[in-house]
């Protein structure tokens, strides 16, 4: 009997999994006797629901594969089984663990006999922020130890967002997280932990964030933490000086070729007095009040477009004479001490942006309260910082998913890209990114967005070829759906390679100098259609086609091909806009009927597939919770508005193809300019009599009866004279407007005029029918391509011209006749033979705020007065 008993004892032994002293067994063949601890208690309900959900995603780990482990409160844990203990604890404490000490989003992972402590920081935010966009959260440190710990042992691998923006762990009781495509839960025979495991991880970043912000399990475990504590932004004088002073306090506002400017209408800030006292002062209370309110860190910073007021006072301010960076510098500086007399301990983050992207040169050290949010980011960026010092360090605001000519809704950065950019930061110490742009494109982009949360783990080891090979092994677990979905990805980042390294935004091609000696910098690219079919060649769509399509044939997975149809409908964007880009361009090589028929086609085809996103389903579709993106409609798939490098709103994107199929073809016009003789060009000058009229063309659609539009032209040594004869309604009187309101819904004539091909400046002039309401502005002027004004017409440039206006209400017509000096355009005098690309047009208000528009050259498709496809030529004569 004893001999039988040998075996009986020893097969247990034998089938038991080796385990060696140095490491803890968690889970073994589906067999687990851990238990998962939360404090009996925590600083609010909502914590307190943050870390249910946390010891959930842990719980659920187990269960992937095959263990069912209980979640209990420390009051009610079995003292006989080993557990994972979360938060704050009496364990923890015991253990010497003090987590208020622990800064930021730092944790402890630490192994106490068989149990294991994973612990943050969580607590509510000291104040209360009044802005939704930017709302101030509670700190979840635990949660960022638990989702660290869930990828390093349990398998847990994070794909995409299980949470919309702005939700915080709490709000994943609704989400089946293993069902989930937006987890995969890797299968594991073992779980396993070494048993001196004893770690204080203080991450990279203390704020990772962007719109709209985040606080997932996804994001902190890819280190986007959102804001806790902190005003992190930019533009701030706008914030201490709003717009609805200038009624009352126009002396706070910049002075501009003598008038104190008026900030535009809907925009949050202006342009302003910086020597003025109060202007000043307003400026630190608005920081000062945030610390008061509780926020431990706020920024500083410069209105967008800075124009610099020109008053007596703010040219001498601090005798740096017109050099507004330093004065900028000098008063930041000056605001900095103060605040650190009155708020120690709190810190400033000023910005360096345009005026102020390099440093200061009249002083090399910072208050010991100040940071620096540096918007480059490239080497040659970081290195002019070397020897400044900056007590509170850097944070970086990094343009990856900032279009240029691209779309928001196409891909723009590759894992190689990503890789680069961070080993750079980390290299250089920058402590908090703001990302701008969108970028939530997670089934085109998905590999690029996990390369960048989990390069920060480690920037040292880690690399972009190994984590896109681990996402692609999460995400496609089936082999050979793997095999085509990384051909995919990987015919994808080559073909926006050059996009991604070179010519996207503040990347190094993203802009040029023609000659060394160039004052103004030029875009590289600045015709969309040029981009956007080189990227997206006929052979690279076929090519991501054949992939996507094979392992969609292939999945039989349902979480597989979830995600796999994620990434079909941003593709099939893809698809549908350079499909468009190519017929558009095969049209202007060769317009004919044909070509023009595929193209409308291609459009039609396009705007059905965007309808069709929107349709609601019964059914819930997983994907639509990505893309489209939230908050987008059809109008901004079709990208119907122009937004920050995003030129599309004129282009055959937005045609009316119905209405283009019925209208007969139509297209740029060129016309003769006559010399007139010596001797002033005035409205009533006999020389009209013999000068060519020129009709308007009028634009659809039409509200009202048609008004007759007439111009006329000539030149003479000096100047460009020009002569409008327009048709009246009802209407025959005019009140003035404010100078340089733009007269896109005002009864107006417009004239456009780029007369040097080879500089790229285009003149606007505007003219009401009463002599002292005009408006005038120039496109290309601006040099720095950061500038938000850079290839936009800015208003604040004032040219030399004169016009005479008479309004003639029994005729029911009234004239204009203008005259631009050719040194206004930074032009010679013509020679005979010149032309210059040029356009006209008259608007006319009619009730009911709708418009009527008249043009002199057009194209079939339609657009602003001023695109390229709208302009026809003048000749000089």
């Amino acid at each position: 009997m004893p001999s039988l008993k040998i075996p009986f004892l020893l097969l247990p032994l034998f089938l038991l999994p080796t385990v060696r002293a140095d490491e803890l067994l968690l889970l073994d063949k589906g067999q687990s006797s851990y238990q998962i601890v939360v404090p009996d208690r925590s600083a609010t309900p909502g914590l307190e629901a943050d870390l249910a959900q946390t010891a959930r995603l842990l719980q659920s780990a187990f269960e992937a594969n095959g263990a069912s482990v209980p979640v209990v409160p420390e009051s009610d844990r079995r003292p006989d089984q080993p557990a994972l203990w979360l938060g704050d604890t009496a364990f923890a404490r015991a253990q010497g663990i003090a987590v208020e000490g622990l800064r930021d989003w730092s944790y402890v992972h630490r192994v106490v006999g068989r149990d294991i402590v994973i612990a943050g920081h969580d607590h509510p935010p000291h104040a209360t922020s009044d802005n939704p966009r930017r709302p101030n959260w509670d700190r979840v440190g635990t949660t960022k130890a638990a989702v660290d710990f869930a990828r390093e042992f349990l398998g847990v691998r994070f794909l995409f967002p299980e949470l919309r923006g702005y939700q915080p762990p709490r709000h994943a009781e609704s989400v089946d997280l293993l069902r989930s495509p937006c987890l995969e839960f890797l299968p594991l025979e073992t779980i396993r932990v070494p048993a001196d495991l004893d770690r204080e991880k203080h991450p990279l970043l203390h704020l990772n964030t962007a719109h709209p912000e985040g606080g997932s399990f996804y994001d902190l475990a890819h280190n986007r933490f959102p804001r806790v504590d902190m005003q992190f932004g930019s533009h701030t004088w706008g914030r201490a000086v709003p717009p609805e002073l200038y009624a009352e306090h126009p002396e706070y506002f910049a002075l501009v070729n003598g008038v104190r400017l008026e900030p535009k209408p809907g925009h949050k800030g202006g342009q302003y007095c910086l020597s003025h006292p109060e202007v000043q002062e307003r400026i630190y209370r608005d920081v000062a009040s945030l610390f008061d309110r509780g926020f431990d860190s706020a920024d500083l910073g410069q209105p967008d477009g800075f124009q610099a007021c020109q008053c007596e006072a703010c040219d001498a301010l601090y005798d740096t004479g017109d050099d507004w960076s330093e004065k900028i510098w000098i008063f930041h500086r000056e605001v900095a001490e103060r605040l650190e007399r009155s708020h120690p301990g709190k810190e400033v983050t000023m910005m360096s942006y345009i005026l102020t992207a390099s440093p200061p040169k009249t002083f090399s050290a910072f208050p010991s309260n100040t940071g620096i949010m540096l918007t480059g980011t490239n080497e040659e960026d970081i290195a002019a910082w070397k020897g400044i010092e900056v007590p509170r360090g850097f944070t970086g605001y990094v343009y990856n998913w900032c279009p240029n000519l691209g779309t928001r809704y196409t891909p723009m950065r590759t894992p190689g890209y990503i890789e680069r950019q961070v080993k750079r930061l980390a290299a250089a110490d920058i402590r908090a990114l703001l990302r701008d742009g969108p970028g939530q494109l997670f089934g085109l982009e998905g590999p690029v967005y996990y390369t960048m949360g989990r390069m920060f783990d480690d920037p040292g080891q880690l690399d972009a070829r190994t984590l896109v090979e681990e996402y692609c092994e999460a995400a496609f677990p089936q082999a050979n759906v793997r095999f085509h979905m990384k051909s995919f990805y990987d015919e994808l980042y080559h073909a926006i390679a050059p996009y991604s390294d070179h010519l996207g935004t503040r990347s190094p091609g993203w802009s040029y100098r023609l000659y060394p000696t160039d004052r103004r910098k030029r875009k590289s690219v600045t015709d969309p259609f040029q981009l956007i079919t080189f990227l997206y060649s006929p052979r690279v769509l076929a090519h991501l086609e054949t992939s996507l399509g094979r392992a969609e044939t292939l999945a039989d997975q349902p979480k597989i091909r979830e995600r796999l149809a994620l990434i079909r409908s941003e593709f099939d964007y893809i698809k549908h806009f350079a499909g468009v880009a190519h017929l558009h361009q095969a049209w202007q090589v060769a317009p004919d009927a044909a070509a023009m028929d595929r193209l409308l086609d291609a459009i039609e085809a396009r705007n059905a597939y965007i309808n069709d996103l929107f349709v609601k389903s019964e059914t819930p579709d997983w994907r639509r919770r990505y893309f489209p993106l939230p908050g987008h409609n059809a109008d901004h798939l079709r990208l119907a508005s122009d937004g920050y490098q995003e030129p599309y709103a004129g282009t055959c994107y937005n045609w009316d193809t119905a209405r283009m199929r019925k209208s007969p073809a139509t297209g740029a016009k060129r016309l003769q300019v006559g010399r007139a003789p010596a001797g002033p060009v005035t409205l009533d000058a006999a020389i009209w009599a013999e000068a060519p009229v020129h009709r308007m063309t009028l634009v659809p659609p039409l509200h009202d009866l048609p008004r007759e539009s007439r111009l006329q032209l000539l030149w003479d040594d000096t100047a460009l004279h020009l002569r409008f004869e327009l048709e009246l309604g009802a209407n025959t009187a005019f009140s003035a407007v404010k100078a340089d309101r733009d007269p896109d819904n005002q009864e107006a004539v417009e004239i456009h005029l780029q007369p040097d091909p080879a500089r790229p400046l285009q003149y606007r002039f505007a003219q009401w029918p009463v002599a002292s309401s005009a408006y005038d502005a120039v496109r290309g002027a601006i040099s720095d391509v950061m500038d938000p004004r850079h290839g936009r017409y800015d208003s604040a440039w004032n040219g030399e011209w004169t016009r005479e206006v008479r309004v003639e209400a029994r005729e029911n017509r009234w004239l204009c006749q203008i005259s631009i000096p050719f040194h206004t355009l930074e032009m010679e005098t013509p020679v005979a033979g010149m032309s210059w690309k040029a356009n006209f047009g008259r608007n006319s208000p009619l009730s009911r705020g709708r418009m009527d528009r008249a043009v002199w050259s057009s194209s079939q498709s339609g657009g602003p007065i001023g695109e390229p496809d709208m302009m026809g030529e003048i000749e000089f004569e």
